[in-house]
This record gives C-alpha cells, structure tokens and sequence, in this order.
C-alpha cells in the first residue's frame, strides 16, 4: 500500500501568480473586489458575502498568559426563506476553501459530525476511532446546511467541538480528544418555512436553541 503524503498547505503558485497577488495587494479596492468575487452571479446580500470573505481568511488566535485559548475561526449562520441563495453561497464558499466540507442537515448526525467509535473488522474487530466531518476539516471550513432539519441530540454534538475547537471521545475504553480547528457556515430555514413579515418576534421564529446560536459569531436573517 502506497500512502500519499498530501499536504493542504503546500499549494503550488507560480512566479506569475506571485506576481498577481502582490499587484492586488497594492490595489486600493482589494476588499470590494473580494466581496465581488463570491457567487458574483447571485445578486445583492453584499454583507453576507463580506462575512463569507472575511470567514475565509480568519481571524486570529489568542493564547492569555493564564492557559486560556480564545479561537480565531469565525462561525457564520444564515436563517432565511426558501430560494434565498443560502445554499448556493454556502456550496461556493466550500468550492473556495481548501479544506472544505459539505453535510446537509437531513443525511447528518452528530456522530457524523464530530467522531464515530467503530468496530474494525480488518484488525481483530478492534474498537477503532473514526473523526467526522469537523474533525477532517481542523484548519479549514465546514458547512452544514438544512441545519434546522437536524435532531437535537445531533446538534448538541457539536457545541463543544465550535466553542472549544475539540472533540472528547470516552467510550468502548477509548479516550481520545480530537482537534476541530474549524470555521462552521451554516444555513438554516425559520420554524414555519419561511418568516411571517407581520410578526415582529423574529426570535420567535428561529427554531434553533440559545446555547447552539451562541456558537455562531455572526447570524443573518434573508
């Protein structure tokens, strides 16, 4: 078996495309056109896609004198009605990552999301750990969209693993703590389809709970 040794860091840019980036850098209008440059084709949201942008590059991370670590990632949530284009912004800024990952909320589990202990039938049918979605994605993005269509055990799962940028594993006598340094976009619809314009309770009409929206850093409502 021959194992490839790919690295997601390693990109190969040429002395031209060097060239390219300096000259943008220099470019006085360098934020528009960023902004611009996601999903040009959908019309309009230019706040969102200067978050999509911004969410991209990252933020900083902050490690305090005491231990404390304070993520850089930014998490990105989008509750709006049907035929919005949430899911084609979030499909492209996946398509932009280089490490991105897509799950839609209806064929998603928690499981799925932070880490799975299997039984491997290749090796004695040893208990072995398999990371999910956010685990494969540590130092890039992962997009979860239908997120109001998940259960809510499954969304509980990933509480620790936005907040803490971890995930703790303890059974079948494994205990193991997974690194999930990734940024989360998120795309979800309001509880009855679509906002009720003559309601002003615009919370009221999230079905989403306190402690997960606490997670996402900036929420739009389209």
């Amino acid at each position: 078996i021959e194992k490839l040794d790919k690295s997601y860091d390693e990109l190969d840019i040429s002395q031209t495309d060097i060239e390219q980036i300096l000259e943008l850098s220099r470019n006085a209008d360098i934020k528009d056109m960023l902004i611009q440059s996601v999903a040009p084709s959908i019309y309009g949201l230019d706040d969102v896609k200067e978050a999509l942008a911004l969410q991209l590059f990252s933020g900083v991370v902050k490690n305090l004198p005491d231990g404390s670590r304070i993520r850089g990632d930014i998490h990105t949530l989008m509750i709006g009605d049907p035929g919005t284009a949430k899911s084609q912004l979030v499909k492209r800024i996946v398509d932009l990552s280089p490490r991105g990952i897509f799950n839609s909320g209806k064929s998603t589990s928690g499981v799925g999301l932070t880490a799975a202990v299997v039984r491997d039938g290749l090796n004695e049918d040893r208990w072995t750990l398999e990371g999910g979605a956010l685990v494969l994605a540590d130092n890039g993005l992962c997009a979860v969209d239908e997120m109001d269509k998940m259960k809510e055990d499954d969304v509980s799962a990933m509480h620790e693993a936005m907040e803490q940028q971890v995930v703790t594993v303890s059974k079948a006598g494994i205990y193991s703590q997974l690194l999930t340094r990734c940024a989360v976009v998120g795309a979800a619809n309001p509880a009855d389809g679509r906002f009720d314009r003559y309601n002003k309770d615009i919370a009221g009409q999230i079905n989403m709970k306190a402690s997960l929206l606490s997670r996402f850093d900036l929420i739009f409502i389209i």
